[in-house]
């Protein structure tokens, strides 16, 4: 039985309990291997595709000297920083005020330290996704 007549039996319902163990281990490999080779055929294509692109249009380097516009505005995005630890620090205050059912004047925020955030890029996502959807 040729190979094209065999993987043909092989895709018949009716058909592939006429064949032998060994017909059907064999049509099993074969389609096995053209599985396993479109699949790999198609990452090197996809690989040469992305490598195109990248020589098409690539990426900018970080290696470019800073011009004053640009200390300018790190200048400006500390200042931003600080008011943001400025409302960071209000917040904090404010929440706990409220938990504790006591006045703001009677909390004292010395310190407050970020902790990193150990949890997996899907877990804040998902937190992320949540919480857009809600708004």
């Amino acid at each position: 039985m040729e190979i094209i007549d065999l993987l043909a039996a092989f895709a018949e319902p009716e058909t592939i309990h006429t064949l032998s163990v060994s017909q059907k281990l064999y049509a099993s490999l074969i389609t096995t291997i053209l599985g396993m080779g479109i699949t790999f055929v198609s990452l090197i294509v996809l690989q040469i595709i992305t490598t195109l692109f990248d020589k098409i249009a690539p990426t900018k380097k970080a290696d470019t000297p800073q011009t004053p516009a640009v200390v300018a505005a790190e200048g400006a995005s500390q200042k931003n920083t600080e008011q943001e630890q400025e409302e960071v620090v209000a917040a904090i205050t404010t929440s706990l005020a409220v938990m504790l059912e006591t006045s703001t004047s009677n909390i004292v925020v010395k310190n407050i330290r970020r902790i990193e955030d150990t949890s997996p890029t899907w877990s804040r996502a998902g937190i992320n996704e949540q919480v857009q959807n809600t708004v």
